[in-house]
């Protein structure tokens, strides 16, 4: 399997999950687009990273018709 073609480890998804964390903190809510954008991740470890703090129970998501908006709960 190439480089190209792995998933990321949990440590990585881990690093993921605390650059979103750090962004909804500093600024409060985005949309995923937005989060992608600011963090420099890509729309998949933006995913990853939302998982990983949903699980945790970190996150609120509000959903405005087909836009989903987090913030840190």
């Amino acid at each position: 399997m190439s480089d190209k073609n792995k998933i990321s480890k949990g440590e990585d998804i881990g690093l993921a999950a605390g650059e979103v964390w750090r962004y909804l903190d500093r600024h409060g809510e985005a949309t995923p687009s937005r989060l992608a954008a600011a963090t420099g991740l890509s729309t998949k470890e933006v995913q990853r990273a939302i998982g990983w703090l949903a699980r945790e129970g970190k996150l609120i998501i509000e959903t405005d018709g087909r836009t989903e908006v987090f913030r840190l709960a």
